[in-house]
């Protein structure tokens, strides 16, 4: 945690010449874009692939994919469907 503090502070005062924060911070959101895929994935495999699992786990795929597209500035106009 002080890391993530510590990478926010050097991004906000501009002081991330090689990106090092940037990176720091990016892997930071897309570990728990994937923590939270696995877990999804687990309760939708061990309750019989119920459908309220298997919507949180397309939810969870899809807020990893906004993670990418935030990073890489191919984020796609939200509908407010999500």
């Amino acid at each position: 945690e002080i890391a993530i503090i510590a990478a926010e502070q050097m991004r906000d005062l501009g002081k991330d010449k090689h990106h090092i924060a940037k990176s720091l911070l990016y892997l930071y959101q897309r570990l728990h874009a994937v923590e939270r895929i696995s877990k999804a994935a687990e309760r939708y495999v061990h309750f019989g692939q119920e459908e309220p699992q298997h919507a949180e786990l397309v939810r969870a795929i899809e807020a990893a994919k906004r993670v990418d597209e935030k990073e890489s500035g191919t984020e796609k106009e939200s509908l407010g469907l999500a």
